[in-house]
């Protein structure tokens, strides 16, 4: 018999994790119907029955407002799970248990997961399983997704529940909410939960209000705060009942915390260790990266050039698509780098302490999370921003994510840094980076300011718990992250670097000069004389339209391996700062499009990124000739 679970949870309480600890490699990923937020799903075999777990989108109420939490409202209403398991942090309980209180005022058959219970131990908080039992009137469970702990037990709670289908009525809001909660319920159809739904209502949700279009009676405009009121009072008795801690003055993560986003400490010390994971990626890949180079230029050597085929072998392929291939271990070294700093809880408190610099810019750190995102790609910060609930927010974060180099740009910078800045590497990609930042928050600005006129939505985020990162999740962070550019390379830019040396071979073999590649940049060369670019680069940057990985590829064709590329600094530095902004990928393009819906923001995203890029990298250009 299966049994369909549903995991609900506020962000970062371990849900997801929980559901992997519980599912293994059982899982798939899909589109819920009619909309493209992700779902992810699996099963597993417990006793005689099949679990079928759905790992729903977080969220902290079941008040809709964007996208995803859309998606989960809807779920546990017209498709409710055979039995719903909501997910608590057993360090900060608060926002967990109010989305519990919804969930059973919904009438779900719930079962209370109280998770890293090994991170409470350690931090000497004491929950009383029993009392909670009883308080909270369903079966309560305390797993770690981390060690594994209650993972069995949890399991078998779930087909309990299953045959035994428990439904409370937890507790009345008092005799004035009461009666206004009975009114409104006598407008609720008998297909819906009239007492959830009544409650919605009350709450001033939108939603609930244009389902239920028949109450003619007015309400006072404080009755949500309290209904929410009420709420936080019977959590915060329970709590007081059933959670006890040993006196500590100051808990480690409170110590790391009053460092790390000390409002004036904070900025530098995000700064330096961006320097250090850097420095580490250079350090640790330079003798990988010079290995590949070496290899792809002895088989290049062997094979040789001399035919129209062995041309195509070795110009356009090995030369092609290798040298691209040859910075894998750049790239997987910066992601291993991130991904400590994502598993120990950091890299989310860098859009905490980034919301206070850019608040007057127009940028939260809730969009600055988002964007975070675009350091892997820019097309999975555009879907991203289908979370945030302002539609002010979510259109300028989309307008934006492509200032945010993604790691298709890597190879690029690394390539250019390599001929140009070869003593200061991990200086040069540093400041790259840094004004990627700069200049999404300035046109994060400019966005809202010339067309998103609006006034920027408070912040508000819960910080996740600090964790010692382990090794084999860092190594699925490193790879999901990486995985893309090798997808690429043999796909993408395999086809692209056979158009290029095409294009180049053709129509005189002898001479690149005559070929058609160059009679493409020359004509445009006029364009960019002012910022010091050759044809090879105008053509380069064309080709770069279609995935920033094929400038490499193209250079490489160009001059017959990486190895010849010749750039002064200035140039390098010019090409550097255009190719970090100058039109979005093609990719990219078909996400605005597809996440706006609207032709005119497309647009703009490419005439706007090209303004930005050229005059950009026209006063790095005049600068540097001014002061050297």
């Amino acid at each position: 018999m299966v049994i369909t679970v549903g995991l609900l949870g506020n962000p970062n309480v371990g849900k997801t994790s929980l559901f992997n600890k519980l599912v293994g490699a059982r899982q798939y990923v899909a589109n819920w119907p009619g909309v493209t937020v992700t779902r992810i799903e699996g099963a597993t075999s417990y006793r005689d029955y099949t679990l079928h777990f759905v790992d729903l989108p977080g969220v902290y109420s079941l008040s809709a407002t964007s996208l995803d939490e859309k998606v989960t409202r809807d779920f546990l209403i017209f498709t409710p799970p055979n039995v719903t398991v909501v997910v608590i942090d057993s360090m900060t309980p608060e926002q967990g248990m109010y989305l519990l209180l919804e969930s059973l005022e919904l009438g779900l058959n719930v079962v209370a997961v109280f998770n890293a219970i090994d991170e409470a131990k350690k931090n000497g908080i004491n929950i009383d399983k029993e009392a909670l039992q009883t308080f909270l009137g369903v079966p309560v469970v305390l797993t770690s997704a981390h060690t594994g702990e209650g993972i069995d037990e949890l399991k078998e709670t779930i087909i309990n529940s299953f045959k035994k289908v428990i439904r409370t009525k937890l507790f009345e809001y008092g005799e004035e909410i009461e009666n206004l909660i009975k009114k409104v319920e006598n407008c609720v159809s008998n297909e819906y939960n009239k007492r959830f739904m009544a409650i919605k209502y009350l709450e001033n949700d939108k939603f609930v209000r244009e389902l239920i279009n028949n109450c003619d009676f007015t309400t006072d405009e404080s009755i949500d705060t309290e209904i929410a009121k009420k709420r936080y009072e019977y959590i915060t008795a329970i709590i007081s009942r059933c959670f006890t801690k040993s006196n500590n003055l100051l808990s480690t993560m409170e110590a790391l915390d009053h460092v790390l986003t000390h409002k004036y400490l904070g900025i530098p010390i995000f700064i330096s260790l961006i320097y250090l994971a850097f420095n580490f990626t250079f350090k640790t890949s330079e003798p990988l990266v010079g290995l590949l180079e070496f290899l792809f230029g002895k088989l290049v050597e062997f094979i040789g050039n001399d035919t129209m085929f062995k041309s195509l072998i070795s110009d356009g392929i090995i030369n092609g698509v290798g040298s691209v291939l040859a910075f894998i271990p750049s790239i997987f070294a910066l992601f291993f780098a991130l991904g400590i700093m994502e598993e120990s809880g950091y890299l989310p408190r860098i859009a905490f302490i980034m919301d206070k610099l850019m608040y007057s810019l127009r940028l939260t750190g809730r969009s600055f999370m988002t964007l975070l995102l675009g350091f892997g790609c820019n097309v999975s910060s555009i879907m991203a921003a289908r979370g945030l609930s302002d539609e002010r927010e979510r259109i300028t974060t989309i307008l934006v994510s492509p200032f945010i180099s993604c790691n298709a740009r890597i190879p690029v910078y690394l390539m250019i840094i390599g001929v140009a800045f070869s003593q200061y590497k991990a200086e040069a990609f540093f400041l790259i980076y840094l004004l990627s930042i700069i200049l999404t928050a300035i046109s994060s600005r400019i966005v809202n300011k010339v067309i998103l006129k609006g006034e920027t939505v408070p912040f508000i985020m819960e910080l996740p718990r600090y964790r010692l990162p382990k090794l084999s999740n860092i190594a699925v962070y490193m790879w999901n992250r990486g995985k893309h550019f090798i997808e690429k390379a043999g796909t993408i830019i395999f086809a692209a670097s056979i158009i290029v040396w095409a294009l180049s071979y053709f129509p005189d073999p002898n001479n690149i000069e005559n070929s058609f590649v160059a009679m493409i940049g020359k004509s445009l060369e006029f364009l960019f004389r002012p910022l010091g670019f050759s044809w090879q680069a105008v053509s380069a940057l064309i080709f770069g339209g279609v995935a920033k990985e094929i400038i490499v590829s193209s250079f490489s064709q160009f001059y017959g391996g990486i190895e010849n590329v010749v750039l002064s600094p200035v140039t390098a530095a010019t090409l550097m700062v255009f190719i970090l902004g100058y039109m979005p990928c093609f990719a990219t393009l078909a996400a605005i499009k597809a996440e706006t819906n609207s032709n005119k923001y497309t647009l703009f995203a490419i005439f706007y990124s090209l303004t930005i890029s050229y005059l950009l990298a026209l006063l790095v250009n005049i600068s540097w000739r001014l002061l050297s």
